[in-house]
Formats: C-alpha cells, sequence, structure tokens
C-alpha cells in the first residue's frame, strides 16, 4: 500500500506549481454553484487561493467572481443589455472560433449568451489559435461595433485559461522518482480518484480510460454497470474531448454539415465520447454505420465532395447488467444498438475495457491529495498525441506478428500505454503493465465477434497468439 503523504510529498517536490489539492476542490463545492468543467473549477481555485486566506473566503472571491464573469442562463439577456449600452463585458467562457471563407468573416461561439456567430478581431486570433482549435476556456472581453447598418458583438480580448507551462521534459524527469505502482497512483489522483480505494487490479482498470486521450485514433468501449464514473473524467479532464451523453445524433453533427460546410465532431476534437452508448439514437443511422466503419478503419471519411481526416478516437460508453462481477450475458455487445452489432465494424475497435471489474464511485473512492491540475494535465495528454518520437522516446512498440487488425489494436494500445507509464520495452514491468494489458482489451473484442459471428470469429483466434 502506498503511504498517502509520501504520495504528496513526491508530487509536490516534482510536479510543484502544477499541482492542486484534490481534496480542498471537493471540499469548496464550486461546481455545486455553477456547472464547470473540473480543470475550470481548479483555475478558478488556483487563482484566487491565497495562504492567508480561510477556505470561506477562497470560496465567497470565486463565485463573486462567477457571478460578475460567468452568469447563469437567467441572465444572459442583461449581459446583452450591457453590450446594447456599448459597456464592454468580461465573460469566462469557453469560446470556439471558425473561419468563413465565402464571407471573409472570422466567427466566434459564446455559449453563456448563446451567440453563435460573434465576431473576433484578429489580433485575439493571432495571440490565441487554441481558439481555433476546438475552442478554449477564458476570460474574453465582449463590444459591439457597427458593422454596416447592423451591430455585431465583438470578441476584442482574450486571456486563456492556463495553469502554468506544460513541458513533456518534466514528466520524463518526474518519471525517474516513482515506481510504476507510485505514478499509476499520481494518475489516478490527477483523474480525481484516490488510489487507496482500489485494489492493484481496479487500479489498472480505471487507468485505461486515459488511453485514448494519449493515442491518435484509437477507438474503444467500456461496458460497465452504473455508477462506476464511466464518463466523470471525459467531461472534466481536457477541453480536446467532447461528450455526447444519449440522445440522438446526426450525420451533420458527427461528419459535416452540408449546408454550411462546417466540420463535425469527429473533425474537430482529440476524443469523441459517445456516452448511454446502449440508448444512442442515430438519425440516418445507415449512412452514419458506413461512415464510421470507414472512418475507424482508415483515419478519414467523405461527406458529399469532400474528404477529411482526423486524429479522433472514439469511445463508446455503456450500462450492462452484472451478476456476481461479471456481465450477465455472455454476448454483453448486444446491449449496444444495432449499428455496434455488426462484426465489421465491433472489428474495428481496438478494446473493450471490463468496467465490471471497476467498483462503483464513492465519498471514499473520491482524490484526497495532491494532483497534477486538471488543465495542465490536460495539455499533457493532447501532447502525448502529437510529439515526435524523437522529442519523447516513448510509445515504441515491438514489431508483432499475427492477425493485422489484432496487430493494428494492440499495437496502438501498447503505444498508449507505453507513453501514459513511460516504459519501454526494456523496461521491468513493460510485459505486466504494457503488452499484457494491451492484449487483454483486444480480446474482448474478440470474443464478442465471436459471439456476433462465430462461424468467422469462433475458431482458435486468440489475441494471446500474437508474437514479437
Amino acid at each position: 500500500m502506498i503511504n498517502k503523504e509520501e504520495l504528496d510529498t513526491k508530487i509536490l517536490e516534482n510536479f510543484s506549481e502544477l499541482t492542486i489539492d484534490k481534496a480542498l476542490v471537493r471540499q469548496l463545492k464550486i461546481r455545486d454553484k455553477r456547472t464547470i468543467p473540473s480543470f475550470v473549477e481548479e483555475w478558478l481555485i488556483s487563482r484566487f487561493q491565497e495562504p492567508n486566506k480561510s477556505n470561506a473566503e477562497v470560496y465567497n472571491d470565486i463565485t463573486s467572481f462567477m457571478s460578475k464573469h460567468l452568469p447563469a442562463k437567467t441572465e444572459k439577456e442583461k449581459i446583452k443589455y450591457q453590450l446594447q449600452r456599448n459597456e464592454s463585458v468580461v465573460l469566462l467562457d469557453r469560446f470556439d472560433a471558425r473561419i468563413d471563407i465565402k464571407n471573409d468573416k472570422k466567427l466566434i461561439a459564446i455559449p453563456c449568451i448563446d451567440e453563435r456567430n460573434a465576431h473576433v478581431t484578429s489580433e485575439v486570433l493571432e495571440n490565441n489559435d487554441s481558439l481555433l482549435e476546438g475552442g478554449q476556456w477564458g476570460a474574453g472581453r465582449l463590444a459591439v461595433r457597427e458593422e454596416g447598418k447592423t451591430n455585431v458583438v465583438e470578441l476584442i480580448e482574450f486571456h486563456p485559461m492556463q495553469s502554468g507551462s506544460v513541458r513533456l521534459e518534466q514528466l520524463i524527469n518526474a518519471r525517474k522518482e516513482f515506481s510504476t505502482r507510485e505514478w499509476i497512483a499520481l494518475l489516478l489522483r490527477t483523474m480525481g480518484y484516490e488510489p487507496s480505494a482500489y485494489s492493484d487490479e481496479q487500479q489498472n482498470n480505471v487507468l485505461l480510460r486515459l488511453l485514448p486521450l494519449v493515442q491518435n485514433n484509437l477507438n474503444m468501449m467500456e461496458l460497465a454497470p452504473k455508477g462506476t464514473g464511466k464518463s466523470y473524467i471525459y467531461s472534466n479532464l481536457s477541453r480536446y474531448t467532447w461528450l455526447n451523453s444519449g440522445g440522438a445524433l446526426t450525420q451533420a453533427q458527427l461528419f459535416m454539415n452540408l449546408s454550411t460546410k462546417e466540420v463535425g465532431l469527429i473533425g474537430k476534437y482529440d476524443l469523441l465520447v459517445l456516452d448511454e452508448g446502449q440508448s444512442i439514437n442515430f438519425k440516418g443511422a445507415d449512412d452514419i454505420h458506413a461512415k464510421f466503419k470507414d472512418f475507424l478503419e482508415s483515419g478519414q471519411y467523405s461527406v458529399g465532395q469532400e474528404k477529411i481526416t482526423s486524429e479522433c478516437g472514439l469511445i463508446v460508453l455503456a450500462n450492462i447488467g452484472i451478476h456476481e462481477g461479471l456481465p450477465r450475458q455472455q454476448d454483453y455487445i448486444k446491449s449496444l444498438p444495432e449499428m455496434f452489432q455488426d462484426d465489421a465494424l465491433l472489428d474495428r475497435f481496438h478494446g473493450i475495457i471490463p468496467g465490471w471489474k471497476i467498483p462503483r464511485f464513492t465519498t471514499e473512492s473520491a482524490a484526497h491529495g495532491y494532483g497534477i491540475k486538471a488543465d495542465v494535465f490536460g495539455q499533457f495528454l493532447h501532447q502525448l498525441r502529437l510529439v515526435s518520437h524523437v522529442e519523447f522516446p516513448y510509445g515504441v512498440v515491438p514489431t508483432l506478428k499475427g492477425d493485422s487488425r489484432d496487430v493494428k489494436a494492440v499495437t496502438r494500445l501498447a503505444s498508449a500505454l507505453s507513453k501514459l507509464l513511460l516504459l519501454n520495452p526494456d523496461d521491468p514491468g513493460y510485459e505486466e503493465y504494457v503488452m499484457a494489458p494491451a492484449k487483454d482489451l483486444r480480446q474482448r473484442v474478440r470474443d464478442q465477434l465471436a459471439e456476433l459471428n462465430p462461424s468467422e470469429f469462433g475458431g482458435d483466434k486468440r489475441v494471446m497468439k500474437l508474437s514479437y
């Protein structure tokens, strides 16, 4: 068992200003006041926390700031009225810019005032290209200006929400001070989980949720009973992730809107999360099915005359019945919509996380000490997708032999685990912490393929037969 105080000390020594007390975040309950992601909540606490301030004072300062700069939906017309009176207004929101080449406009979405077509200055975009990369949380100053015979809202100043400089070199250097189990504990604490509440096996399974955040075009599923915290990290760790919670999805939303030429979710984000997968309704399911098969295989898709390439990963989260710690039915894939019961589509998923091996999330499961700030960690994860192996010497996987889809899947999964745990093939623990879990993740896909199509997949096609 890892000592909590020793873990806290080691985290603080190696990450200093990039850390935050996760227990304090939970105690302050800022998100009870307003629905915001954890990385925004932690950024606010870091900004207002001072050694001589009580928790009550920190809470009051933050809630006062939010009341002024993060308006409730009922206050949006007040904000617009201020702008109409030619007052400038500073708002904390997730600003998302796009370029309208046809009309030579630079547009930005401001969700808290339901503004879809506000303008943004060239200077703001030149200094904040993250606004064009799926959006960015930050403090933006708005003003109204005349354009011809109409008035337009314009973003004239922007300060991104960022807790500190993110350098992968710091990650590599810090890793030398941690054992692999301590490093896993750090990652779990940063995700918002308390390591001591989970067994080693449970910790290893929770960690798998991070894999599609560090590896391009990694497609996974997690099937689990309710209450295990499946979607929590995806909505709270990274601004590069889009979480869709059930309901209907269209081809235009997912791939491209042919009317506006706006690229869909798969073309915008690092990861698309389909939560409540058992109840998703796809409008135009046949077309979406075909495009999913194309994209999950090749990383590209076509809409009309447009061909779009994307590094986005896909993870489907769904609830399934459990009996005595195991799925109630052996063919648990049949809990998902019919689309995902197509063996050709399922074969393009790289791994299935065994959510039934992860306990329900309780108050004891929540992080009790220090971890890396969520917005900093989100940047770490994003950089791990993009970095060259020359700069970051992890993610290399031995050449595997076997079924081509199995090789592709296990290679991507092992690469993600290698980057996350900073373990190379010649490091102790590589087989245990990297290769074996990667094979297990793919084996579950193989097992479900055999349930769906025993004539093709029911033979001896074990992933474990892969060799170096």
